[in-house]
Formats: C-alpha cells, structure tokens, sequence
C-alpha cells in the first residue's frame, strides 16, 4: 500500500515537471501556417496586376456593349439589322442597303441567305441612316464595304456623290445599286439603276392590249418604272398631290381618265407595311376589269390598293418579283 502511494505521488510530480518546463517553453515557438502565409501575400501581389489585363479580355462582351434592340419583330416583319458600331463577322467582303425607315426591306433576309447556301464569304447590313451624307461614313468605317442598295428617300440624293453613272441610272435619274471600286487607296462609287430591270421583266407578260399608263408618285421609283414602260411602248403620265402642265393631281382623275388609263401604278410607300391600311387616294369606283393595278410595295403580300382593285375585277400585282429580279441584277454587277 505504501508502495502505490509511492508511486501516485512521483507520478503527479513528474506530470507537474511537464506542464512547468515543457509545455510552457518560450524556445519553442508556437505553430504558424508559415505556407500559408507565403501564399497570401503572393495573391495579394497578383491581384494588384490583375485587373488591368482582366479587363482587357472581358470589355468586348461586356454587357453595356451589348446593344438593346431598337424595334421589335413581329410575324410580318423582317429581321432587320440597324446601322450600329456592334462588330460584325470577319468576312472578305460586305455589302448592304441604305434609306429610312429600312423595316419592310427584304434584301438583307434574301443576301445573308445566298451567302450561306453558297458558301460565300460575304456579309449583308442594314444601313439606316438620317442623310445621304451619313454614306461617307460607312465607306470610312467599312474598309471591305464593296455594294450598296439605296432605297426611299435617298435613290436621287446620292447621285451627286457618285464618281460615275450608268446608262440607265443617268437616264432614269435616279440610283439603287451603287457598286464600290476600290483600286491603290482610291474609292470609286458607280451609281446603276436596278428597279427599271426588274420592273420591265415582271410587267411585261400582264400588259396585253395596255398601253397608257398612270404612275403614282414622281419619287425615284417612279422614274425607273418611267423609263421601263417607255421601253415596252407604253404611254405614261405621273400622278402626284402637287399637279404642273405634265402631272396630273389625283383630284383631276376623272370618270374618262380612269378610262383612258387602263394601268395603275402605285409607286409611292402609300399602304406599306406597317401603315398596311392605308392606300393611294385615287376613285376606286372607275376601276373595271379592264384595268391592270400593279403595287411596287411587296410588303403586306397584298396592299389595300390591290384589294379594292381586285374587288372591281382588275388584275393586280405587288412588287415582289420586280424586287427579285432586281435583286439577281444587282448581284451580278457587283461581280462583274
């Protein structure tokens, strides 16, 4: 018995031993993540160089660079691409259209669909722009840029800016296909005139016994559908708001005028979609099925300006093939 108590006893001395002089030893420092530490201070060192060259990676897909859509599509209306900064696909050459408003055009649809199926390494753009002087910009800002459409209002406005004129668009006055020529720095604009083409083919086959003709509106269009019917034989006279000695006002179409001209062109943007029922202000009363009523617009599929003509009993005929037709003779000047 003396003994075990011998025994507790040195033990608890030995255990005092311990707490005193090991486990309070001040040689012996307390364990620091010294590692870890290092590694800290290393991240600290690489966030300070970091933003700068994060930033340059990211900027291009930022959000804020990401442009908000200026209109919204519907059912009716084509995909349309708005004259913006967004970049755009490296591609070897790039084409488009400028006017205002550019909703009811068809033309980027139709080209960026040619490209891919043919596997053309090309681009097509929407171009809308406040003043025909806005087209030196897209030259400066698109060095591939090699062909322009032009539609409402600007087919006269560029004329003067072009360096020179084809045959028809010199005589029609008026210019919807401007081809880009680019030789040792130098840029040359070639002005053409597509719409006389594209009219004449697809109006052709309708005229019969037709020979006088009534054209709605004196606009650019107008023009080219002059030029075209002046071509075929047929006598034509402009219809438009401001009457002179050779335009008549739509007031003066009377009972035998209507009679006279039995071919009804409606050139102006009267009745284009959106604004889809609205129609030109002429006395659908007189029209018979003699008559021949032939809409440039192609956007509603049929105007209002058709439809009361059908319900009279006259042939009637949008814009769509004058537009396609127009469309392959541009695409084939641009390649020439």
């Amino acid at each position: 018995m003396n003994l075990v108590w011998v025994l507790i006893i040195v033990g608890l001395v030995f255990i005092k031993y311990v707490k005193d002089n090991i486990g309070t030893n001040n040689n012996v420092p307390p364990f620091e993540p010294i590692n870890q530490v290092e590694e800290e201070e290393i991240g600290e060192e690489e966030i300070e160089e970091e933003p700068e060259s994060v930033q340059e990676q990211e900027e291009p897909v930022a959000v804020e660079s990401i442009p908000t859509p200026t209109s919204t599509i519907t059912p009716q209306q084509p995909a349309t691409e708005r004259f913006d900064k967004t970049p755009q696909k490296q591609v070897d050459r790039l084409f488009g259209i400028i006017g205002k408003p550019l909703e009811h055009s068809i033309s980027i649809t139709y080209f960026k669909k040619k490209f891919r199926a043919e596997h053309i390494s090309a681009d097509y753009r929407n171009f809308e722009i406040d003043s025909a002087e806005e087209l030196k910009t897209i030259l400066q800002e698109n060095p591939n840029l090699c062909g322009l459409n032009v539609t409402i209002p600007y087919k006269q406005d560029v004329i003067p800016m072009m360096d020179r004129l084809d045959e028809s668009a010199a005589q029609v006055g008026a210019v919807n296909v401007i081809k880009v020529v680019r030789n040792e720095g130098k840029v040359e604009l070639v002005g053409y005139n597509t719409d006389a083409i594209g009219f004449e083919e697809s109006i052709a086959p309708l005229l019969e016994e037709r020979k006088k003709a009534l054209i709605l509106g004196t606009g650019g269009v107008s023009k080219a559908v002059k030029y075209a019917l002046d071509k075929l034989g047929v006598e034509s006279k402009f219809v438009s708001r401001n009457s002179s000695f050779d335009i008549l006002g739509y007031y003066e179409l009377s009972p035998s005028v209507m009679d006279e001209y039995s071919i009804l062109i409606n050139c102006t943007p009267v009745g284009m979609w959106p604004d889809s029922d609205k129609c030109p202000d002429i006395p659908y009363a007189y029209i018979s099925d003699k008559h021949l009523l032939y809409d440039v617009i192609y956007r509603p599929e049929e105007t209002l300006f058709m439809k009361k003509g059908a319900q009279n009993g006259a042939i009637v005929k949008n814009g769509y093939e004058m537009w396609q037709r127009q469309a392959d003779a541009t695409w084939r000047i641009w390649n020439e």
